[in-house]
C-alpha cells in the first residue's frame, strides 16, 4: 500500500516549499535543512526515479499493489495544496487497485474512527490480501519446487 508516494514524482518547486513549510511547522528552522538530492530524486522526470521505477516494474506482479492520493490540500500556512497529485501518487497500472483518501498528505494515514472512508477502504483491502496470501504462498511454493526440481534435473544431466 503506498500512500501519497510521489511515483511520477512532483514539481520541484511544490516539493521544496511544502517540505519547508511542513517543516517548519514541527521542526526548529535550525535543526532543518532540505537534502537538494531528495528534492532532485522527487522531481518529475528524474533519473533516480526512473531507474527506481524500472526496477520495481518487473516484480509489481509478484505483489498486491493499492496506490492511494489525498483528496483535500494540505495547508502549508499560506496556501493549500497537494502534496502529491493523483497522477504522481496513483498511476494507472495494470492489476493494481486505487483510491483517493478524504484527507490532507498528513492525515491520510491517520484515521479518528473505524468508520471513515478511508479506513474501511484500507481494511477492507488488508483482509482480502490476507485471505488470498495462503492460496498465493501455496501457488509460489510449487512452482518454486518446480523450478528447483528442474534445475537440479538440467544441472545433473
Amino acid at each position: 500500500m503506498f500512500f501519497g508516494t510521489p511515483h511520477m514524482g512532483a514539481s520541484k518547486d511544490l516539493l521544496l516549499n511544502s517540505l519547508q513549510k511542513l517543516a517548519s511547522l514541527a521542526v526548529p528552522k535550525r535543526a532543518f535543512q532540505v537534502e537538494s538530492s531528495l528534492l532532485n530524486a522527487l522531481e518529475s522526470e528524474s533519473e533516480t526515479l526512473q531507474n527506481i521505477t524500472d526496477q520495481f516494474a518487473p516484480l509489481i506482479s509478484n505483489f498486491r499493489v493499492f496506490f492511494f492520493w489525498e483528496q483535500e490540500r494540505t495547508d502549508l500556512v499560506y496556501t493549500k495544496d497537494y502534496i502529491v497529485d493523483e497522477a504522481s501518487a496513483a498511476p494507472i497500472l495494470d492489476n493494481t487497485e486505487r483510491s483517493g483518501i478524504a484527507a490532507d498528505h498528513r492525515g491520510m494515514c491517520k484515521f479518528d474512527k473505524n468508520t471513515d472512508q478511508g479506513f474501511r477502504t484500507v481494511v477492507a483491502a488488508l483482509r482480502r490480501y490476507q485471505q488470498e496470501a495462503s492460496e498465493v504462498i501455496k501457488q509460489r511454493t510449487a512452482r518454486a519446487s518446480t523450478a528447483m526440481r528442474d534445475q537440479r534435473w538440467h544441472e545433473a544431466n
